[in-house]
C-alpha cells in the first residue's frame, strides 16, 4: 500500500515534519540522511527508500531556508 501513501499528502507532510524537526533541534541532517540512507539499502524497504526520497527533497528546502535566513543575519552597510 505504499502507492497509496505516496499520493496522501498527510504522510508525506508527517515524514518532512520529522526532519524539520530535527533541524530545529539542532541535529546534524546531513548524517541523518547517510543513516536513512543505509537503513533503505540494507533492507530493501521501498517505506525506507521513500522516506529517503522524501527527506532528499525537504533537506533541498531546509538549506535554502538557511541560506535565507543567513542573509537576513547579516548587517546591511
Amino acid at each position: 500500500m505504499l502507492w497509496l501513501k505516496k499520493l496522501n499528502f498527510m504522510e508525506t507532510a508527517k515524514l518532512e515534519m520529522e526532519l524539520m524537526k530535527a533541524f530545529e533541534a539542532g541535529d546534524n541532517l546531513d548524517a541523518k540522511l547517510q543513516t536513512q540512507a543505509d537503513l533503505a539499502a540494507s533492507t530493501n524497504d521501498p517505506e525506507q527508500a521513500w522516506k529517503l526520497e522524501v527527506w532528499t527533497k525537504m533537506l533541498v528546502r531546509i538549506r535554502k531556508m538557511q541560506t535565507m535566513m543567513d542573509g537576513e543575519s547579516q548587517p546591511k552597510s
